[in-house]
């Protein structure tokens, strides 16, 4: 939780210039990328990359903060797409040799069955402050880590070696330092210095957390990190880089987490449910249904609007979008469906 050769669907369009924002979503299965009006839930443009093809699975996006472009990644296809806000079309692609391996491997595609590839999986992507640099994971790489694209250059200027294998990372917003959670092949987390790019820490977890996902927010510049495995959401001081906080929701499973702009609440999101976090006490303050009980284990993906007043989820499973009044916290929640496998995304700002 963006070729010439691309095929572009536009929706009926809805003007947008009253939103304060949108929501750009990637739907993984249907090779979809879609501007969504927060205010109804109505898909306002969409485009299909590569239709009918698995290398055309969308994954994870970043907006950059002029609210002009969107970096879609697409792992299977190497390749990171150019989507211009504007005309909601593509600009170009980010190719690299380091979106490549020499030794296949098998992956497990959202469409089912496995297929080998010699990806190392662009998948990730986070930008900086600026949105000068766009940092892309290689979780796949024979030798894991984060390749450094040059908004200005055009190009992928270098590869941070990490070793271990992450993904889903993020840039915080205030200290500048990325932060690359490893879910699948340790309890770790490692931070990056965006301004030298190299690894200047690793911070342990617990043991069974499966790190997946990072937001920031809160006291002490926070950085929060939810447990795939074990529905957990740990809490970083992001001045020191250590833990302060381990939460245990009700709830297990895969999610991803969110802090709101204001910094008052964090939300993490595990299997069918979203929990909703008092950022300065650390306490649960409530329990969102986001699907039907036992219905799945999929990734909910949480964004915020601008203001903090309304929380929405993009269900993996469902394919819906689901939003919430964070002032009552007790409403159900209005249901969109936006596209199969859809999370992963963010908030596009309109300038007013």
């Amino acid at each position: 939780m963006w070729k010439a050769t691309c095929a572009l669907v536009l929706a009926a369009a809805v003007p947008a210039a009253a939103q304060e924002y949108t929501i750009i979503a990637v739907s993984h299965a249907d090779n979809l990328i879609s501007e969504i009006d927060p205010a109804t839930g109505t898909t306002l443009r969409t485009h299909v990359v590569m239709p009918g093809q698995w290398a055309g699975e969308t994954h994870e996006g970043a907006v950059t903060p002029d609210g002009r472009t969107a970096y879609v990644s697409l792992p299977y296809a190497k390749q990171v797409l150019i989507l211009d806000l504007e005309t909601f079309t593509p600009r170009g692609t980010i190719e690299s040799e380091h979106f490549s391996r020499v030794t296949p491997h098998s992956r497990t595609t959202s469409r089912g069955g496995t297929r080998d590839s010699t990806t190392a999986d662009p998948h990730g992507v986070a930008l900086n402050g600026d949105g000068g640099k766009l940092y892309v994971t290689l979780e796949y790489g024979e030798i894991p880590g984060v390749a450094v694209y040059d908004a200005t250059a055009g190009r992928v200027s270098s590869k941070i070696d990490t070793i271990v294998a992450g993904n889903w990372l993020g840039v915080h917003p205030r200290t500048g330092k990325l932060y690359m959670p490893t879910r699948y092949s340790a309890d770790r987390v490692v931070v990056i210095d965006t301004k030298t790019d190299r690894v200047i820490r690793v911070i342990a977890l617990h043991a069974g957390s499966g790190p997946g996902g990072v937001a920031f927010g809160g006291p002490n510049n926070e950085v929060w990190v939810n447990g795939d495995r074990d529905g957990s959401i740990s809490v970083i001081d992001g001045n020191t880089d250590r833990v302060i906080n381990v939460i245990r929701p009700r709830g297990k499973g895969t999610g991803r987490v969110e802090v709101s702009p204001d910094g008052r609440f964090a939300v993490a999101t595990q299997g069918t449910e979203a929990s909703v976090i008092d950022t300065r006490t650390k306490e649960i303050v409530a329990t969102l249904t986001i699907a039907a009980a036992g219905s799945h284990e999929g990734h909910g993906y949480p964004v915020f609007s601008p203001d903090g007043a309304t929380l929405h989820v993009m269900d993996e499973i469902s394919g819906d979008l689901v939003t919430f009044d964070m002032k009552d916290l007790k409403s159900p929640g209005r249901r969109n469906f936006i596209g199969r496998n859809a999370f992963g995304g963010g908030i596009r700002l309109l300038r007013k």
